[in-house]
Parts: structure tokens; sequence; C-alpha cells
């Protein structure tokens, strides 16, 4: 294969699994607001958010693939330069760190249930943006403010999603939600 096919392989596979973990992501997040407004959860409904976080895990991993197999053509092609004149590498390796630490942390309970949606969504797609638009011509230091005020704007979107959606519940401090077996709804 030519340098250029290798160079289009590597992106084609790139966005492809950037993209599965963006629309699998959007989805958890619009079944996670879905239950918040239902108040309850049922164990269909669980096992179900199961299957989408574990699809999810399975496109992070392919998404780690996808940025080594990038990281090797321009390792071969521009050396050492790659490392050091990317912000927009460095800022995609930024935001991925943020994903993992955060799937972790919702994972473990570390992180409340209305912070993590904001590092999810708000994550994915500002790694969408820099997977797709590759030079942006600005230092890391700008981009890693614009990122932190796309979060901010993301937290305030979210945030009043939530206070609507919960507005006719009792408790709007959690997430709304409590488990409910088959057998009770």
């Amino acid at each position: 294969m030519t340098e250029l096919e290798l160079l289009y392989l590597s992106q084609l596979f790139r966005f492809w699994t950037v993209g599965l973990c963006l629309g699998v992501s959007s989805l958890a997040m619009t079944f996670y607001f879905y239950v918040v407004n239902k108040g309850v959860t049922i164990k269909a409904e669980n096992q179900m958010m199961h299957i989408v976080y574990t699809v999810l895990r399975i496109g992070m991993a392919l998404v780690c693939l996808s940025e080594f197999t990038t990281f090797i053509y321009n390792y071969h092609v521009n050396n050492f330069i790659y490392w050091t004149d990317n912000p927009e590498l460095l800022m995609r390796l930024t935001i991925f760190s943020v994903i993992c630490i955060n799937a972790i942390s919702m994972q473990k309970r570390w992180i409340s249930m209305w912070l993590g949606p904001v590092f999810a969504g708000g994550s994915w797609y500002a790694y969408f943006f820099f997977s797709v638009w590759i030079e942006t011509e600005s230092t890391y230091s700008t981009l890693l403010i614009g990122y932190g005020c796309w979060l901010a704007i993301v937290a305030v979107l979210l945030l009043a999603l939530r206070l609507w959606l919960t507005r006719n519940q009792s408790s709007r401090i959690g997430d709304g939600a409590t488990l409910v077996t088959q057998n009770e709804s």
C-alpha cells in the first residue's frame, strides 16, 4: 500500500470509531434523560443501559486502536514533528483522557450523575470535532480554554434540561430515578 492509502485508511477507521462512540454516547445520554424524566427505572431499561455502555467501551477500545494507527502513520511520515508541533493531537489525547477518567469515575460512582453526562457528552462531541477538523491553527492552551468553555455550555444546557424534566418530581437533587423490578411496574 502507498502512504496515501494508509493515511486514508487510518483516517477512515478513526472517523468510523469516533462516530460509533459519539452515536452510542448520544443514545446513552438520551436514554438517561428519558429515565430521569420518567423518575423510575425498570429492570429491562437497566439491562439495556448495560448493553449500551458495553458497546461504548468496545468503541473506546477501537478509538484507542485508531489513535494508535494514526500515530504510527504520522510518526512514520513526520517523525518527531508530529508530537512537538501538533496541538490538535495533544487536545485529542487530553479529551480522550477526560473521557476515560469520566467513564471509570461513573462506573465506580465517584462522580455525580448530573456531572458525568456533562463530561461524557461534551467530551465526545469535542473529540469528534478534533477528529474531523484536523488543522485549527491554534495553540494548545487556546484549544484547552475553548474545550473548558464548551464543557461549561454543555453543563448549563444539561442542567436546564434536568431541571425542566424533573420539574414535577419531589426530589430534583439526584437523577430522579429509582430501580423498579419488572413485577412492580
